[in-house]
């Protein structure tokens, strides 16, 4: 009788297992040819993209018509950035291609950033030309890496859907596969690995542009004094959560943040009210508040747009910051987020911007974000005199826009450059954009558009 069980319940197993194969086989092929034709897609993207981009900066280099290599240089940055952008979506879960991707980026912005100096009308330095050439060489290393990987596609010695595993538990696994084996295992990517290898020992570039390395080496400037102990900063985290949100909280876990602002990162919870807890990261150097989140629901708006910015100001005049004036505002999920800006001798000093979140029910501080204050700040910035009357920025304006307002204004451009220009808030037909002309050159350095939300602004 026993052996009879056993029987019966081995035949069901071996049942089971086979039934399991077939339906894992079937998810599995379903799951294999919607990522395998993801993946062709992206990947012939990837390669039209960088054969593209190689070919606009052959032409730029080959033109000798300021105009015609704008046109170029316009080209290729877009093509590096679809080519970015398609890399980032092939499906190679295990395979972390950071340095071709910092590449295109690079490629991409420095490209734009060649075309706006050139649309200026200034000349390009032989160390840029030198620069643009390293790029298109490069660019052409990497597709002919790109065309051999074309090769293992056609003759599916690759299968894109084959670099994603399935979850199922060890044991079942195996018997599902002896049931029914599906075919496809990881091909090699070694052109991939050895190109992000190559382009890792690239020299440094630096340049006017968001991703130059000497960028993603800048230290925070706002920053000063030695560093504080773990303890030291979890009484400042501890003691800004009460204030912000006149309660009492305790310091439920820590660990270290590593990021443009070395800090400690600590989870609080609130001992009057259950199921409420902050994250606050404090600064190693000196123990300044970087950025606080409160992420408690909430209940329907009670406060008008008077109060919720009195309330932040408050709360920045109680910390420390004195000269901020708030900027733009938007709703988030019952709360405003405002965000302020420093104000120095009439002059709005876009870098220093602190962004704080106020619940519309009480009036709670429930975010707050002063990264790009203390990463820009700096004590020792020295803001020039304007050269420009504000009446001759004026007539740097198209006639087509009025003007509304017009005030002195600091303002970040790429590269970390901080340029000191004449905001004019203008409307053209039923569209407002602020317009920044340069205090000392009259050239138009910006352009935003101002666009309405609900419970707030937006610039674009």
């Amino acid at each position: 009788m026993t052996r009879k069980v056993t029987t019966i319940i081995l035949s069901l197993a071996l049942l089971l297992a086979i039934s399991w194969g077939f339906w894992e086989r079937a998810n599995r092929m379903s799951l294999s040819n919607a990522v395998e034709a993801a993946g062709q897609r992206d990947f012939y993207n990837l390669l039209n993209y960088t054969e593209q981009a190689q070919v606009s900066m052959g032409k730029f280099l080959a033109s000798n018509s300021p105009r015609q290599q704008a046109v170029h240089l316009t080209e290729a940055w877009n093509q590096a950035a679809g080519a970015h952008l398609s890399l980032s979506q092939l499906p190679t879960p295990d395979i972390r291609l950071i340095n071709i991707s910092k590449f295109l980026a690079q490629t991409s912005d420095y490209s734009n950033y060649l075309a706006r100096k050139l649309a200026r009308g200034d000349e390009l330095t032989k160390q840029e030309i030198k620069q643009l050439i390293r790029f298109r060489n490069e660019m052409e290393g990497l597709t002919k890496e790109l065309h051999k990987i074309e090769d293992q596609v056609s003759n599916k010695t690759i299968r894109w859907s084959s670099y994603y595993g399935t979850r199922m538990p060890q044991p079942l696994k195996t018997i599902a596969n002896l049931a029914v084996p599906v075919e496809g295992k990881p091909g090699p990517l070694d052109g991939f690995v050895r190109t992000d290898r190559h382009l890792k020992n690239l020299p440094t570039l630096n340049y006017d542009g968001p991703f130059s390395d000497h960028l993603e080496k800048r230290k925070p400037l706002g920053l000063t004094g030695s560093n504080i102990s773990q303890n030291e900063a979890g009484r400042k985290a501890t003691a800004f959560a009460n204030d912000a949100s006149n309660s009492n909280y305790n310091i439920n876990s820590t660990r270290t943040s590593n990021g443009r602002i070395p800090a400690f990162a600590f989870n609080l919870i609130d001992k009057n009210r259950a199921n409420v807890n902050v994250n606050i990261d404090v600064s190693k150097q000196g123990g300044q508040i970087i950025s606080m989140l409160n992420t408690r629901p909430v209940d329907v708006p009670k406060l008008d747009a008077n109060r919720v910015v009195e309330r932040a100001t408050s709360f920045l005049k109680a910390h420390g910051f004195d000269n901020m004036e708030p900027t733009y505002s938007i709703r988030q999920d019952n709360n405003q987020l405002i965000t302020f800006a420093a104000k120095e001798d009439n002059i709005i000093i876009y870098p220093d911007q602190i962004k704080v979140k106020v619940a519309l029910d009480n009036g709670e501080i429930t975010g707050w974000d002063a990264t790009q204050y203390y990463m820009s700040h700096n004590e020792n910035r020295k803001i020039p005199e304007p050269k420009l009357t504000m009446e001759e920025a004026r007539k740097k304006l198209s006639p087509q826009v009025k003007v509304d307002n017009t005030r002195l204004a600091l303002i970040p451009l790429p590269g970390g450059i901080e340029k000191l220009c004449y905001e004019f808030s203008t409307k053209f037909d039923d569209t407002r954009y602020l317009i920044y002309i340069n205090a000392l050159t009259g050239e138009e350095e910006d352009i935003l558009q101002i666009v309405d939300v609900p419970g707030g602004q937006l610039t674009m």
